[in-house]
């Protein structure tokens, strides 16, 4: 832990070895010891868990001492504090961060990302969801070095882990030296052999159960520290019940989507003879609320290794009567009987024939099991990494046990005599026609991206967040000579700074301790015959801006420790909401680098300037949640209408997205009016100066003090509600 974030706890912490003597110790508690005699001071750091601590804090002042021990560490730590529960505050960073805690799946992520980011460095870090009752667990975030020796499995079974020692013990665990010797749990080998020497695991605790965990590791023996370890632990306890929650409302977000699915396609065909095409508008749906750009299902014969693709949706899609060799993938959901994922921009997945040069970069395969058999997989694709989420792994779980009892019914000679029946009867349009708006600004920036996409010029995409950057890298991609390659996206502000090289360039074998065997391919060479979409690229360091430069100069690209360069084909788009001109000119962006990477320049307009398009936005969130979640249309009342035009709209279509979520959710009637609205999109001249805290003191007011009822109408936690009001000093 940084001197810096160790010294701005409020409140004094003490790291003692085992014999009591002080490690460390900030300055905090440093000036509260100076208060004591020797005696006193000698007594104090000789306390442990056993000691009866309210004896102290009863008589001794006001000060309020706990001891913070962990299995598996021989320190401890003294904190003290002047007031009761001080430990739950954290330093002024982290209580900033978790103010307004969402129970928004990708926000609470991204939130944790960033605060365990802040605690130490580290070469991997997993944030896993855990359904402690069924001892399954998925993980929610990963990013470093890959474990040697593991499969991608984003839906599994706890077993002799780690994670298994933490769902019975509820406690968190350090290794500060991971030796042969001492291997505990089922990883360990594979965590060694991959280079790993300090491993923290801290369990998610809530509601008396554990919920989730979060695993680091580094490569270096005693990297992290006991302070590391409190300070993940305290995070784990702040944010635990977003977290829940947040895992509730993405697991009925799921399992609403894929039983809308099912209901819309049941009351489509009815009767046994029409399962067939039952599946086929299954699958047509799926595709449609997931956003991905091909759906499979293939049915299996494991006697006789083969599997024949029943239903496909998707462009180019087609099934087909024949009976073929199972390929790799389908292989290796057999073989781990489990999901499977796969990066096809990686080497080791080029034998996944089917999928390979038709423009896709992930797949999912989802096995469907019937009497502890699996006969049938259900395969998503997509043109960028989308595959490979959390999402999609949630969503076919669900998918994959409602089809079970279908798949059952159908036999090979069934599945032969009505493929004529599966030719996919909507196809949902790629590239540009997602894009949706009919304004003149945005017709033109699609005209302008469209004639950019037919060149192999580097693109740079500016405009605020939210306003679809990355939706018009991923039309450019499909638009271009190398729509068949993969497309790799990179957000440079959301990959940790000391693992955002490795990330970028890869590494060879032996380049740093606990690197992969055989190394590891970054993304530019995983874009290599496509494209590389560098989403925010302002965040890159210096460094890295240099490497980058020549990337683009040379067209190739030099690994950590690999002794010369590897020639690559990739095309660069960028983008950023930060003006690269503003941090040229006070040096944090190389000139030379800003010109290669503008070569096209392509601005993308905010909402507030797309006049009419925010009501065709706003009605086609209100469909696709209606189709997603199988439930009556909402429409928008013209006085709605007028106060969504009138609105600046700061955070562009990321934030009426949200908004739109908000009113489909708790608007009571199929009519949204404009008092359904948020107060801050309904704004009056006499109110466009209210402060926050008046605003907050009139919506107390309007809710009868429910808090509960405020914080879910603002999309908060009830426990961020109360930091807020607590921050603005309302009785």
């Amino acid at each position: 832990m940084r001197d810096e974030l160790f010294e701005a706890f409020p409140f004094g912490i003490i790291r003692l070895n085992k014999d009591g003597q002080i490690q460390r110790i900030n300055s905090f508690a440093r000036q509260l010891i100076q208060t004591l005699d020797a005696e006193t001071s000698e007594w104090l750091l000789k306390l442990t868990p056993a000691d009866d601590l309210s004896a102290w804090s009863g008589t001794r002042l006001v000060w309020n001492i706990e001891i913070y021990e962990v299995p598996g560490d021989s320190n401890r730590l003294l904190l003290i504090g002047l007031e009761p529960n001080f430990s739950a505050n954290l330093p002024p960073y982290f209580e900033r961060v978790i103010e307004d805690l969402t129970t928004d799946p990708e926000d609470i992520i991204s939130r944790i990302v960033s605060m365990v980011g802040e605690v130490s460095s580290f070469e991997r870090f997993d944030l896993l969801r855990v359904e402690p009752h069924l001892r399954k667990y998925s993980y929610a975030y990963s990013i470093g070095i890959g474990i040697e020796g593991t499969l991608s499995a984003p839906y599994s079974t706890i077993t002799n882990s780690g994670l298994g020692w933490i769902l019975e013990s509820e406690q968190p665990r350090l290794v500060q030296l991971l030796s042969p010797e001492d291997f505990e749990f089922r990883e360990d080998p594979m965590l060694y052999q991959t280079g790993f020497r300090s491993i923290i695991r801290v369990p998610i605790l809530f509601d008396h159960g554990v919920v989730g965990a979060i695993m680091m590791a580094g490569a270096q023996p005693h990297q992290f520290e006991t302070e590391d370890i409190f300070l993940v632990d305290q995070i784990a306890k702040l944010v635990s019940q977003a977290f829940f929650h947040s895992g509730i409302m993405q697991e009925r977000g799921c399992q609403a989507m894929a039983t809308a699915a099912y209901l819309q396609s049941v009351a489509a065909n009815l009767g046994e003879e029409h399962i067939l095409d039952f599946l086929n508008d299954y699958c047509a749906q799926l595709r449609h609320t997931s956003q991905l750009d091909r759906i499979s299902l293939f049915l299996l014969d494991q006697r006789h290794e083969k599997c024949q693709r029943i239903v496909e949706i998707g462009d180019n899609a087609f099934a087909s009567e024949e009976w073929v060799p199972i390929d790799e993938g389908i292989a290796e959901v057999l073989r781990a009987k489990s999901m499977v994922s796969c990066n096809l921009a990686e080497p080791r997945h080029q034998n996944v024939d089917f999928l390979i040069g038709k423009g896709f970069t992930s797949v999912l395969y989802a096995p469907i099991d019937h009497k502890e058999h699996i006969i049938a997989v259900l395969a998503a694709t997509a043109i960028d990494e989308k595959a490979l989420s959390s999402f999609v792994a949630s969503l076919f779980k669900v998918a994959a046990e409602q089809l079970s009892p279908l798949i059952s019914r159908i036999t090979p000679r069934k599945a032969k005599a009505t493929v004529k029946h599966l030719v996919p009867k909507h196809i949902i349009p790629t590239g540009f026609k997602r894009i949706i708006g009919s304004s003149e600004i945005i017709r033109d920036t699609i005209l302008k991206a469209a004639k950019a996409a037919r060149y192999d010029f580097p693109i740079l995409l500016t405009g605020e967040t939210g306003t679809g950057k990355e939706l018009f890298a991923k039309a450019i991609h499909q638009a271009s000579q190398v729509s068949q390659g993969p497309l790799i996206v990179v957000n440079s502000a959301a990959i940790p700074a000391n693992l955002l090289e490795s990330e970028l360039f890869g590494y060879q074998e032996g380049a740093f301790t606990g690197g992969l065997k055989g190394g590891k391919r970054g993304k530019i060479l995983l874009a290599d015959g496509g494209t590389l979409f560098l989403d925010e690229i302002g965040e890159l360091s210096p460094e890295l801006q240099a490497k980058l430069l020549r990337v683009i100069q040379e067209q190739e690209v030099e690994p950590l420790g690999a002794a010369k360069p590897i020639p690559v084909h990739v095309r660069i788009i960028s983008a950023t909401h930060r003006n690269l001109n503003k941090m040229l000119e006070q040096g944090e962006f190389r000139e030379d680098l800003l010109y290669r990477l503008n070569s096209i320049e392509i601005k993308i307009p905010p909402l507030r300037e797309r006049g009419n398009d925010i009501v065709e936005l706003a009605e086609s969130m209100l469909q696709m949640l209606s189709d997603s979640h199988g439930a009556a249309p909402k429409t928008l009342s013209p006085g709605a209408k007028e106060l969504l035009l009138k609105y600046p709209w700061p955070g562009n279509v990321r934030q009426l997205q949200n908004v739109i979520n908000r009113l489909f959710v708790f608007a009571e009637t199929p009519v949204i009016h404009a008092k359904d609205l948020p107060s801050d999109l309904r704004i009056t001249e006499n109110s466009k100066h209210e402060n926050e805290r008046e605003e907050i003191e009139r919506m107390l007011k309007d809710f009868d003090g429910n808090k509960t009822a405020l914080a879910h109408y603002l999309g908060i936690t009830r426990t961020g509600l109360w930091k807020k009001i607590k921050r603005l000093g309302i009785q």
